[in-house]
């Protein structure tokens, strides 16, 4: 479980792209606040402070201004055509007895020492309090061999988080390698993304 990023901001009562583009100059990102039935705040935070906390995939932050800390949750990040500045941050108030459904990565450590490794799901959807999500569920693959499998039982999901997906549900496994016939199509399925386990078809009410 990862430890909570504490961010410190300021109040601005400037808006506008030239605003934005002056607090960005002067080594401050913009960003706003919403939520639980209060205004919305306009705020700038330290650029060298809050691009280290998104980068590391921060979901829920300890958020101070003035000299008071609430929680909030980042709910959008909006960075440059390259990928190398962030322009602006959108933040929501939380109540930090509150629960929520989010996306927790699948990430693999090691290399396989055997076989070819699959992963068949990057992401998991858990339910868990806001003020616990975990950072990231690990796989570590280097004792595994040919034919086993790492299933959403084997990620060890914290007490507090649970999951509609089932438990023997495989995400990970080592396959033999295959000898393939000259003639045949190794192409298929190249390029298929793996969906996320748990997330619910959005299109059921489309």
């Amino acid at each position: 479980m990862a430890e909570t990023a504490t961010l410190v901001a300021e109040k601005r009562t400037s808006f506008g792209s030239s605003s934005s583009r002056h607090l960005r100059i002067a080594g401050r990102t913009p960003a706003n606040l919403f939520g639980e039935k209060k205004d919305t705040q306009g705020l700038s935070i330290a650029t060298d402070k809050a691009t280290p906390v998104i980068i590391a995939g921060a979901n829920v932050i300890d958020l101070t201004i003035d000299g008071e800390t609430e929680k909030a949750v980042v709910r959008e990040v909006q960075w440059n055509t390259w990928l190398t500045e962030i322009l602006h941050i959108d933040l929501q108030r939380i109540d930090a007895s509150a629960r929520l459904d989010v996306d927790v990565s699948i990430e693999i450590r090691g290399i396989a020492n055997e076989g070819t490794l699959e992963q068949l799901f990057r992401t998991l959807t858990v339910n868990c309090p806001v003020v616990s999500v975990p950072s990231a569920f690990e796989v570590r693959v280097g004792s595994l061999k040919i034919d086993d499998t790492v299933t959403v039982a084997d990620l060890g999901l914290p007490d507090d988080c649970t999951t509609e997906v089932p438990l023997d549900t495989v995400v990970v496994r080592i396959n033999e390698v295959a000898e393939l016939d000259d003639e045949e199509e190794t192409s298929d399925g190249a390029g298929l993304e793996p969906e996320v386990i748990g997330r619910k078809a959005e299109d059921e009410e489309e």
